[in-house]
């Protein structure tokens, strides 16, 4: 009977684990992540991703930005310092918005909401911090280069100077 009990329990407990959806708190677009397959302890394979797909994580590695370019065309955003960019730059950037400045929330609130887009800083702590103000503005699809211009480069990809 205890066995029972704790059977029942435990199915309860997964199938109210299982009703929360996350909002895409961990990816990005409004979809929660992928949930590992209990039977095999792996996740999924996911099939590549089309246009219009959201199956890109929140946080992408600088390997597979050109995927995402490519797939969605988000607007890429530069939240670095001036100085910073002069030095050198992602050659999709489309703008420069400047963390550091006063008035930075105000410019992102200004943005589309519906749009997507790829934000990226020096080391990755900048667009972390501008993802969650993206969230909590209500954007619907953002993502930053994990690892910022540092790990873009450390991965032997081009900067325009």
């Amino acid at each position: 009977m205890k066995i029972f009990l704790v059977l029942v329990l435990v199915v309860f407990a997964a199938a109210a684990a299982s009703a929360f959806d996350f909002g895409g708190l961990f990816t990005g677009c409004g979809k929660p992540p992928a949930l590992k397959d209990l039977a095999t302890a792996e996740a999924p394979a996911a099939p590549a991703p089309k246009p219009g797909d959201c199956d890109f994580p929140m946080n992408i590695k600088p390997e597979q930005v050109h995927n995402y370019l490519q797939f969605l065309h988000p607007v890429v955003i530069d939240i670095r310092t001036p100085e910073e960019h002069a030095a050198g730059y992602i050659k999709e950037t489309d703008l420069l918005i400047d963390f550091k400045a006063a008035d930075f929330k105000d410019k992102l609130s200004k943005l589309d909401r519906n749009g997507k887009y790829l934000i990226y800083c020096r080391s990755g702590h900048r667009s972390g911090l501008a993802l969650a103000m993206m969230k909590d503005l209500g954007f619907a699809e953002y993502h930053d280069i994990e690892g910022g211009i540092n790990a873009w480069t450390a991965a032997g990809l081009p900067l325009v100077k």
